[in-house]
């Protein structure tokens, strides 16, 4: 199902199969952490699809997955990976709080990977040893392990209880997996188990959801950045590393006549300087939104954040609460720009109440501006008049396209 957004432009609305979710209980029966499981529409498999995809797609869907069950599953949150996702380094999104990074059997612990986990375990991760199998070659790794995983079906009473003495001198916590029956729970609580998962107990769940996608996401990161009271230059730094074409265009136009030349800008660091941190802001948006939309999405919604701009200073508004318009009048234009609604998107970022409330409760003179806009936007799709709205506001609004429609053109020479 599709529907439309205020200006006319389809917003996908369907969901799709994130993850699934199995809970994991501690001695009381109390649910204490859930392990996260690759689950696709079409029926692929992570083995099918290979580990290290499979697991960079369900850390994908977590960190950006929409959906009303997701909530539930914020952390602790237990993680299968493969030795070569674990090599790449793709932790780094992660907080070491919210994730136990499960080493799964298929491994084969070389030193490279043993160094790999123990740098990890510097930084605060833990890490579960999954169906552990007790054969040697696991040794380095369980004096870095926090939790062991026993297949209670692949194992006797006493072979478990062998190897829980043999590592008795590690502090380490035993989960039983595959718990099938009461019976079952009770023999490895008298064992000394603390954490147990299984059907018995719970079976997993399929989380459906919507995810934002990728550009979106760096939409969200830059704006959550550029935004902040004083933005972290050589993060921003870092954010445009990946994105040359923008970098170009930004330094044409710092280099340009159209602003104070006194030496060649050749830094994101230097541009901030030259253009001053209230022109790089936006420049650096709109050049980003132009890059990952099409030119009439992103057009109309940066004319759309111009416009409240320059309503915030018509109602003479300070420079802080003209900024706070235009940031929310680009926010409520993402349905347009990802098929992503305002509010889901807004509460991802680090933004103000204010900002917030106008965008998710209409509320306050920001939201009052977008209506007047996007009665403006209606109008004009529509070719009809907007009943007693002041002309001076269209006369703003014509103003700000050609703005816009220049500054494009100064982007593309």
């Amino acid at each position: 199902m599709r529907q439309q957004s205020s200006s006319g432009v389809s917003v996908g609305q369907d969901t799709q199969s994130l993850f699934a979710a199995q809970p994991i209980f501690d001695r009381n029966n109390n649910r204490v952490a859930v392990e996260l499981l690759y689950r696709s529409d079409n029926g692929v498999t992570a083995l099918e699809l290979g580990d290290n995809l499979a697991t960079t797609e369900l850390i994908y869907n977590l960190c950006s997955g929409i959906s009303a069950q997701s909530e539930q599953y914020n952390a602790p949150v237990f993680i299968n990976v493969c030795a070569d996702f674990l090599l790449s380094g793709s932790f780094l999104p992660l907080e070491a709080d919210k994730v136990v990074i499960e080493l799964v059997e298929r491994i084969t612990p070389d030193a490279a990977f043993v160094a790999s986990v123990a740098a990890l375990k510097l930084r605060g991760f833990r890490f579960a040893l999954d169906d552990f199998e007790f054969t040697a070659d696991w040794e380095p790794l369980i004096a870095l392990a926090d939790i062991i995983k026993v297949d209670i079906l692949q194992h006797s009473i006493a072979e478990v209880k062998s190897q829980m003495h043999r590592l008795r001198g590690y502090k380490l916590t035993w989960l039983a997996e595959r718990v099938e029956t009461p019976e079952q729970l009770e023999q490895y609580k008298a064992l000394g188990f603390s954490l147990f998962q299984g059907y018995f107990l719970a079976r997993p769940e399929v989380v459906t959801g919507k995810t934002v996608p990728p550009a979106a996401l760096k939409i969200a990161e830059l704006i959550n950045n550029l935004f902040q009271a004083e933005p972290d230059i050589n993060k921003l730094s870092v954010q445009l590393a990946d994105e040359p074409a923008l970098v170009m265009g930004m330094l044409r136009i710092a280099n340009s006549p159209l602003y104070r030349k006194t030496r060649e800008v050749s830094s994101v660091k230097e541009l901030t300087m030259r253009l001053g941190l209230d022109l790089a802001r936006k420049w650096i948006l709109m050049f980003s939104i132009l890059n990952r939309c099409c030119p009439a999405a992103a057009g109309l919604v940066l004319t759309r954040a111009y416009t409240a701009q320059q309503l915030a200073m018509l109602w003479h508004a300070d420079e802080a609460k003209q900024n706070q318009f235009f940031l929310t009048a680009v926010l409520s234009g993402v349905d347009i720009l990802f098929g992503v609604t305002p509010t889901e998107f807004v509460n991802q970022l680090n933004v103000s109440d204010e900002i917030k409330h106008a965008i998710c409760l209409r509320s306050g003179d920001a939201a009052t501006a977008i209506d007047i806009i996007k009665s403006i936007e209606k109008a004009y799709s529509m070719k009809s008049g907007a009943g007693d709205m002041d002309d001076e506001y269209f006369v703003i609004y014509n103003q700000q396209q050609h703005r816009i429609q220049d500054k494009f053109a100064n982007f593309s020479r």
